[in-house]
C-alpha cells in the first residue's frame, strides 16, 4: 500500500485540473457513472468537533475511496489546524486496499471549494466579479483561489466575526492574489456579485441583507442536521436554488430548513448538461447549496494518483 503524505499532494494538486475534473465529475454524477454514498456524521460537542466520512468513486476509474475528515474549530486557539482528514483508496475490482492520501484534509478543503468554483463559472453573469466572503476561516481562502480561477475579481470584500482574523485573511488572500481586499459590513459583503458563506453556523448569518441583483451565493457552510447560514427571509429573496445533490441537501444543506425542504432545486449536474429546466432571468439571484459529495474526493485522490504514476 502506497503512503502518500500531505506536502506531495499539496505540490501536484490545482485548480488548473481539478475544477475542470470536478465539473466532469458532476455531470457524471446527474447521470449515473458516479457514486457517493450517504453522508455518516458524528459530532463531539464537548471539544467543538467533527467527523465526516464520505465514501464515493468514478465509473470512468478503477478506484473506490472513502475520506474521513475531521473539523474542530477550537483548534485555533491551541496552535492546531482545524482540519486534518485522509482518504483510503481500495480497488474497486479487487477491494484491495491500494493507497491512503494523508492529506490533512488538503483535498477536502481544494475540491470542495474546487466545486464552487464549477457552479460560479456556470451561474455567474460578468466575466469580472466582486466576491463576497461571509466568514474568514480555511474555506474562505480556498474559495478565493477557487473562484479566482474562473473569473476575473476586481475586489474582495471579508466579513468574519473576529475582525482581526478577517484583516489578517484580507492582507494574505490580498498578497497571494493581487487583488485589493477589504474588510466590510455584512451588508456590504451580500451587495457583491458571487458571495460565499463559509461558517459552521446553526442559526442564520444573513437574514435582512438585500442579495446584488442577478448574483450568486455559494451556501457551503451547512453539510450537517443543525447547520445553517440562510434565513427564511433572506431565501425569499432568492429565485433559484442549485445543489450539489438535491436528495442530500434536504437532509444535510440549507434545504433542509423550513419550506424548502418543498421547494423546487435543481442538481448542478443536470444544470451544467443542460438537462436541468432552468430557465433563469438575468436578474434573478441563484442560491447554490454545496454539501460535498464522495465522489469529489475520488476525482482529487485520482488526479493525485495519476500525477505520481505519470
Amino acid at each position: 500500500m502506497r503512503i502518500v503524505p500531505a506536502a506531495e499532494i499539496k505540490r501536484i494538486l490545482n485548480f488548473g485540473r481539478l475544477v475542470p475534473a470536478l465539473e466532469r465529475g458532476f455531470i457524471d454524477y446527474s447521470q449515473g457513472r458516479a457514486r457517493s454514498a450517504p453522508i455518516t456524521n458524528i459530532d463531539f460537542p464537548e471539544a467543538n468537533g467533527e467527523m465526516h466520512i464520505k465514501p464515493g468513486y468514478l465509473m470512468s476509474n478503477n478506484d473506490a475511496c472513502v475520506k474521513i475528515v475531521t473539523c474542530f474549530y477550537d483548534n485555533p486557539s491551541k496552535g492546531m489546524p482545524t482540519r486534518d482528514g485522509a482518504i483510503v483508496v481500495a480497488d474497486r475490482a479487487t477491494g484491495k486496499m491500494k493507497a491512503i492520501l494523508c492529506d490533512s484534509g488538503h483535498i477536502t478543503d481544494m475540491r470542495t471549494a474546487g466545486a464552487s468554483a464549477v457552479a460560479v463559472n456556470a451561474l455567474a453573469r460578468r466575466d469580472e466579479i466582486e466576491l463576497g466572503l461571509v466568514g474568514a476561516g480555511t474555506q474562505a481562502y480556498w474559495h478565493a483561489h477557487a473562484i479566482s480561477s474562473v473569473r476575473s475579481i476586481s475586489k474582495i470584500r471579508i466579513w468574519g466575526r473576529s475582525p482581526a482574523k478577517a484583516e489578517l485573511l484580507a492582507q494574505r488572500i490580498s498578497d497571494e492574489l493581487r487583488v485589493a481586499v477589504i474588510t466590510a459590513a455584512l451588508d456590504e459583503v451580500v451587495a457583491s456579485d458571487v458571495v460565499v458563506t463559509a461558517t459552521p453556523a446553526h442559526e442564520p448569518i444573513l437574514t435582512t441583507q438585500e442579495p446584488r441583483i442577478g448574483s450568486v451565493i455559494v451556501a457551503m457552510g451547512a453539510d450537517a442536521k443543525g447547520k445553517r447560514e440562510l434565513s427564511t427571509a433572506f431565501m425569499g429573496r432568492v429565485q433559484h436554488l442549485i445543489a450539489d445533490s438535491v436528495p442530500q441537501c434536504r437532509q444535510y444543506g440549507e434545504l433542509q430548513w423550513g419550506d424548502l425542504a418543498e421547494r423546487p432545486a435543481h442538481n448542478l449536474g443536470e444544470v451544467l448538461a443542460g438537462t436541468s429546466g432552468l430557465n433563469r432571468r438575468p436578474e434573478d439571484v441563484v442560491v447554490f447549496d454545496s454539501t460535498g459529495l464522495g465522489f469529489q474526493d475520488a476525482v482529487g485522490a485520482e488526479l493525485v494518483l495519476s500525477a505520481l504514476k505519470a
